[in-house]
């Protein structure tokens, strides 16, 4: 039972009975808590294709599990499927192939067509650029890869994103759609599977879109885009009309050289308002830009990531049950270290302070030889976050089970001040541990405690 009145207190003691004394004492202790994260067994899926892009996890069935559709290429282009099975394994893989396409690039999953079934947004690259839809039906099966009338350019970071630009209800997509000049595109969906002719979003000739993330980042009830830019190196914020046309752009920076070619979208510090996520590449850190509530961010904060290659994508939830968000990073594929050495490579986890910044990193290996897409789900329903690591050259899919999460703690000057009323009759252990924003206060006393002040 918790009667200290402050809300992360728990307080752990055995039963007894004891007649107590009254003085008042100052105890001089304090901790700093860490956390480590132990992930076992894994699993490995094979893919059609010699290289594994990108993919996502759904439930395509209505089985209320989480299904894995890949986009894979080289030796064969195509959308590869497993379906879950309540264990946490998947099933046989069913494959999608397409034809003419060398490069199957970026995947989005969203209900098109309102059929309560999960579609797949394809973006396709070869003799013949194109983007395309596969149609879900409830036993988790696609019908027949439909290419839409779609002029692709080649882009130098192909990726799309599913929302409802127009507030009519229905799913709008906006993919990248050309590097010179740098540009977006916008299908508004009609909510049949079918979308109006693209709306062209120029960016400008100052750089080109590698991220794209779609929230409402002023409480406006409306749909804002938001784009990461190399050569300039910033995020342009896009605010909605909410009828498919958006505001002049605002800017701002990344760092140079920043390379930011993965975003998401979360509340980093409890405030309520969503914020933005970056990997910068290119300066080997994960930028914050906390969101004001009205469409405007404050100035970037970074973490250095604690190793040598670059982390290029990765993935966000709360790893440790603390109610913060950690990020889930892989090493870059086209490391020329990695290539020439057959090094290996690795997950790094970076735990959340609740504040934007992040404190411990723990490096987990991932046994594959290119790590470089990584996202994160409940894939067995033990309630804790898994991870899947796509293997780029090996074609195929790593799917990890977080096991365990072990909280430890280490001494640091501090002071509690407090009446003590101490055991005189049966030496009873009262043990404290106090989980604050950023660290866990921890006691261990041979005294019973009327008061304690933590603020």
């Amino acid at each position: 039972m918790n009667t200290t009145g402050f809300a992360h207190m728990n307080i752990t003691t055995k039963t007894g009975t004891s007649m107590t004394t009254s003085t008042t004492s100052t105890t001089s202790t304090s901790t700093v808590s860490t956390c480590q994260l132990t992930f076992g067994p894994t699993d490995i899926y094979t893919t059609s294709g010699s290289h594994v892009e990108q993919f996502v996890a759904s439930d395509f069935n209505g089985d209320g599990l989480s299904d894995l559709a890949v986009g894979t290429n080289a030796f064969s282009t195509a959308t590869d499927v497993f379906l879950a099975n309540e264990n946490g394994t998947f099933g046989r893989r069913m494959t999608y192939a397409v034809v003419d396409a060398n490069a199957l690039e970026w995947l989005t999953v969203a209900d098109f067509n309102n059929d309560d079934h999960q579609d797949i947004f394809v973006m396709i690259y070869g003799e013949n650029n194109s983007v395309c839809i596969l149609f879900g039906n409830s036993s988790g099966i696609f019908g027949a890869m439909i290419i839409l009338p779609v002029v692709l350019s080649y882009v130098n970071s192909p990726c799309s994103i599913a929302g409802d630009l127009n507030s009519d209800g229905h799913i709008d997509i906006v993919f990248t759609k050309s590097s010179t000049p740098c540009s977006m595109a916008v299908l508004l969906g009609y909510g049949n599977g079918t979308f109006a002719a693209e709306k062209i979003i120029p960016i400008g000739n100052d750089g080109c879109v590698l991220a794209i993330a779609i929230a409402d980042f002023n409480n406006d009830d409306h749909q804002d885009i938001a784009v990461t830019i190399d050569i300039d190196f910033y995020v342009a914020i896009l605010l909605g009309y909410g009828n498919e046309s958006f505001k002049t752009p605002m800017t701002f920076s990344t760092g140079i050289y920043s390379f930011s070619y993965s975003m998401d979208v979360n509340d980093f510090n409890g405030d309520g308002y969503l914020d933005i996520i970056i990997a910068n590449q290119g300066n080997y850190n994960i930028g914050v830009f906390l969101g004001m509530g009205d469409g405007s961010f404050g100035t970037q904060i970074t973490t250095m990531i604690q190793h040598t290659n670059l982390v290029s994508q990765f993935a966000i939830g709360d790893f440790n049950g603390d109610g913060k968000m950690d990020v889930a990073g892989v090493w870059d594929v086209w490391s020329s270290v990695r290539l020439l050495s057959s090094s290996p490579t690795f997950v790094t986890v970076l735990v959340g302070y609740g504040n934007g910044s992040f404190g411990q990193q723990m490096i987990f290996p991932t046994g594959l030889a290119s790590a470089d897409y990584v996202i994160t789900n409940d894939f067995n329903g033990d309630h804790r976050l898994d991870l899947a690591i796509g293997n780029f050259f090996g074609g195929n899919i790593k799917v990890e089970f977080l096991a365990e999460i072990h909280f430890s703690c280490s001494l640091a000057k501090a002071e509690f001040k407090g009446i003590f009323h101490h055991d005189t009759m049966k030496n009873v252990p009262l043990i404290i541990i106090a989980n604050k924003q950023d660290y866990t206060d921890a006691l261990t006393s041979d005294i019973l405690i009327e008061k304690l002040d933590l603020n």
